[in-house]
């Protein structure tokens, strides 16, 4: 391993350092985006009402921008591999709820952001009906959403690391020298957080609403209603 000394000069190991975890977060935040994408980008009726079949759906929307994942499960059918993907990928962030890696500052900020890109990922929605289907429901219903498969969250983070990293390499290099790799690592995140996750947030409340139709399918269980399937409609 190389020793990192005045005369190595630290900006690159700073460098690669701190883009290999940036890289890993940016990684999971682009993949959670795309798990919404799928939860919500894949939703009842005959009888004389539909209440119990659309108070499902609405809560699966209520836990989707809350960002209640565990909630969100208990609306849907443990073989409902759309959530389950999202289940995964959140728990995946657990790794970044680490106050001793990243600092107090990052994980809150973390947090702060991860409940924005749900809050702000559904604009509207509205049941545009409630079909019976033999023993099932199908939920058709319309959704106006963020688009957040085609934002771009690097390059102006890139701008901000880079900016940091120009200003601040000699106080970086002293923390490193005197206070080791953990003590730079943790200033950096915690210089940087608000900041970059602030520019993320921005673009991603600036995405371009989308519409699209969707397709739920309800199924019985005992007393109360599942979702066991969320499709984009078909044109």
């Amino acid at each position: 391993m190389l020793k990192i000394t005045q005369n190595h000069g630290i900006r690159p190991y700073i460098c690669y350092t701190y883009t290999i975890r940036r890289k890993d977060i940016m990684k999971k935040i682009l993949k959670l985006a795309m798990c919404l994408l799928t939860v919500v980008g894949l939703s009842a009726c005959g009888g004389a009402s539909t209440e119990k079949q659309e108070a499902v759906v609405k809560s699966f929307f209520d836990y989707l921008k809350a960002g209640d994942i565990e909630k969100l499960s208990t609306v849907c059918t443990e073989d409902n591999s759309d959530v389950d993907d999202l289940v995964s990928m959140m728990a995946s962030f657990e790794e970044f709820q680490d106050v001793a890696t990243y600092g107090q500052k990052f994980v809150d900020e973390a947090n702060k952001f991860i409940d924005s890109a749900f809050q702000n990922y559904v604009t509207s929605y509205e049941i545009n009906s409630v079909e019976e289907d033999g023993d099932n429901y199908l939920v058709i219903v319309d959704v106006k959403m963020k688009d957040y498969d085609n934002i771009d969250l690097s390059s102006e983070t890139n701008d901000i690391v880079e900016k940091y990293q120009t200003e601040h390499l000699s106080e970086l290099q002293e923390i490193y020298l005197s206070q080791g790799e953990q003590a730079m690592m943790e200033k950096i995140f915690g210089d940087m957080a608000t900041e970059i996750f602030g520019a993320m947030t921005k673009e991603m409340e600036g995405a371009k609403d989308i519409d699209t139709q969707l397709r739920f399918t309800l199924v019985p269980n005992e007393d109360n209603w599942l979702i066991s399937k969320i499709e984009q409609k078909s044109e």
